[in-house]
């Protein structure tokens, strides 16, 4: 009852005048309002987010905390960069996504954001406005522009933005044909097509914004097989990539190994708006403790509590419940486990094993923190494919999935069978062509502009 009230409120809106506002909110997220956008600028001026709490379902509650932080400087400067991994970071973007979510009507939306694009970091904002448009009843309809093109900067290399900026400059015209980290002495690049590739990264980041690892019930609907999913796209993305290296004189992708080293450097070649260039790794260097994230031995303890759960065929609750897995659930809960999402049984006990491991892989190259270097690519769902050791990593998950796969009992032949369907004949007809080709975007929104 609630969401069809929600939806006949935004209905309400035409879809025409929503997806007008929502430009507007996203539109140069980097840079000021544009005054052509009269309605947003002017809430982004006047509206107060507290003077009238009835128009939150939660009566403003969230709102409140948001509007403490900002009033205690306790969020995000602006201008600065923004990872989903950082637990502040997450919490200040899921602060704005819930008001978001709370907001009975699109007009209270729409101002809620405008106030709030001025207020909170750039990429908290960004990232809770795709969160909740892709989530949320009143927007429903509405076509979210490519990331690639809001933020290109985590999309294209360093090379690309600066023949953007050369050509603003001398005021033509111009394209770029966008070029692959490549060096003829890493065999590594004869693939960086594949993990570089604009729609995987979209793919990917748009998987995560779809089934976020902090979505919670109450914010209106269950993922079904969420952890499921988590193994499933994660797994075709390796084996695709497997499938790029065999095609190109390549072994298949090895598991990662936290007592070995790093095999495969990387160098982005790419650079965040504000906050300088992504971190570089060399070849071959050992896994080292990160300073306020996890140690080298905690990683080993989470595997070995997940490898001994499969083993014993269930998990551990908090409760101290036993959770069977040996069963068609038990995948889905072995997902959730490992990523591990707010759906996991018992993350107390066994951790994050992926969410912590991006963070480790992307912080390598300054593990103490020493010269405050920023978040690698690892630690942006927008960026991680372009790094092999993503693959390393996932192949290292996929194995321990594996482990779980084999030890569950074969089908029967009653589990196959379909009563009354037999398939007496199979054929494909034609000729089926996989290939990459190119395409043009927009790099507008990398270099600054007035109005």
């Amino acid at each position: 009852v609630i969401a069809l009230a929600a939806l006949a409120r935004a209905q309400d809106i035409s879809l025409a005048k929503r997806q007008y506002d929502m430009n507007g909110l996203i539109f140069r997220v980097l840079e000021p309002i544009r005054s052509r956008y009269t309605d947003i600028k002017g809430f982004s001026e006047s509206f107060d987010p507290l003077a009238d709490l009835s128009i939150y379902k939660d009566e403003g509650k969230v709102t409140k905390n948001l509007m403490d932080d900002i009033k205690d400087g306790r969020i995000l400067k602006q201008k600065t960069w923004f990872s989903l991994f950082n637990p502040r970071h997450r919490e200040e973007a899921i602060m704005l996504f819930e008001i978001l979510m709370n907001t009975k009507s699109w007009t209270d939306f729409t101002k809620n954001a405008a106030y709030f694009r001025t207020k909170l970091n750039e990429g908290v904002y960004l990232y809770a406005m795709y969160a909740a448009v892709t989530h949320s009843d009143l927007a429903n309809g509405l076509v979210l522009p490519p990331l690639y093109e809001v933020t290109p900067h985590m999309f294209t290399n360093s090379e690309s933005i600066h023949e953007a900026y050369t050509a603003k400059m001398e005021g033509v015209n111009s394209k770029f044909r966008l070029k692959y980290t490549a060096s003829e002495k890493n065999k590594e690049t004869r693939v960086a097509y594949f993990g570089e590739d604009i729609g995987f990264n979209i793919h990917h980041v748009t998987w995560h914004l779809d089934h976020p690892f902090w979505w919670k019930e109450s914010y209106g609907k269950k993922f079904d097989r969420k952890g499921e999913l988590f193994f499933w796209v994660h797994h075709q993305m390796t084996v695709r990539f497997d499938a790029e290296r065999l095609s190109n004189n390549l072994a298949e992708v090895d598991e990662l190994y936290w007592d070995r080293p790093i095999k495969e450097g990387f160098a982005p070649h790419t650079q965040y708006k504000y906050g300088g260039e992504f971190p570089s790794r060399p070849d071959n260097i050992k896994f080292s403790d990160v300073e306020g994230v996890a140690k080298i031995r905690d990683m080993l303890v989470i595997e070995s509590r997940i490898r001994d759960a499969i083993d014993h065929g269930y998990v551990i609750g908090h409760d101290g419940e036993i959770i069977d897995i040996m069963n068609d659930r038990g995948i889905d809960i072995l997902g959730d486990v490992i990523e591990s999402s707010t759906y996991s049984p018992n993350a107390e006990y066994y951790g994050a094993l992926h969410n912590l491991a991006h963070m480790m892989l992307g912080r390598q190259g300054d593990p103490k923190g020493k010269f405050k270097m920023p978040p690698g690519v690892m630690e942006h769902f927008e960026t991680a494919t372009r790094d092999p050791s993503f693959f390393r990593l996932h192949k290292y998950m996929d194995n321990i999935f594996k482990l779980h796969k084999n030890r569950l009992p074969v089908y029967t032949e009653k589990d196959l069978d379909f009563e009354g369907v037999h398939l007496n004949h199979f054929s494909v007809n034609g000729k089926l062509e996989t290939y990459f080709e190119d395409f043009e975007f927009d790099l507008h929104g990398a270099v600054d502009d007035t109005e």
